[in-house]
């Protein structure tokens, strides 16, 4: 599994960003991918990085059509190949 740290920033369009991460997070539900919403970012879990990038590319099609003029994507993979790891067991580590 792999877990990534995803925020979008729409610019042009104000102080306000809410309607814009409620849009991405539309797309995400739709993906199928598991999320975590946090104050400044979100977090994916999905199987591939193509699965990622798909949903980061449809949540920027989505945006646009919204009328953001530019949009600031920054994503943060761990991609972890020595074990399996979740949001829940990246949680749990640091909960022990």
């Amino acid at each position: 599994m792999i877990v990534a740290e995803l925020s979008m920033i729409t610019m042009g369009t104000g102080t306000s960003a809410s309607r814009y991460v409620r849009a991405v997070h539309q797309v995400l539900k739709e993906s199928g991918l598991k999320f975590v919403p946090s104050p400044m970012c979100t977090v994916v879990e999905a199987g591939s990085m193509a699965e990622i990038f798909k949903a980061v590319e449809k949540a920027d099609d989505v945006l646009a059509g919204m009328g953001v003029g530019r949009i600031i994507t920054s994503i943060k993979i761990d991609h972890r190949l020595d074990k399996e790891i979740s949001i829940e067991t990246k949680m749990g580590a640091i909960k022990e």
